[in-house]
């Protein structure tokens, strides 16, 4: 998840615990690991508060990636044809209405 751009308008707590519920006890074992790239600092702030909410077992595949360790970090566990150019794998994305 590339949080880019996030800013306080993007800021809805109860719709996070809403998705995070959904997710983890309608789904629980969709997740295989989710990275969360290009947090700004008031996303870890409203991070901060939705933590205590999420499962134990869902935590555990939350993975938070430094900015300057995206490429490094993500090519441990998405093979380079499989990442996206942006975070420098060789994967063009194309425009939905382009396909």
């Amino acid at each position: 998840m590339d949080l880019e751009g996030w800013g306080y308008a993007n800021s809805d707590i109860r719709a996070y615990l809403a998705a995070i519920s959904l997710m983890q006890d309608y789904y629980p074992e969709r997740l295989g690991k989710l990275f969360i790239v290009h947090a700004p600092y008031i996303f870890l702030t409203a991070w901060k508060i939705v933590y205590p909410f999420i499962d134990n077992r869902t935590r555990k595949k939350i993975v938070f990636v430094e900015n300057k360790t995206v490429k490094s970090t993500l090519l441990e566990e998405i093979d380079e044809s499989q990442l996206p150019e942006t975070y420098g794998g060789k994967l063009p994305l194309v425009p939905i209405h382009d396909s």
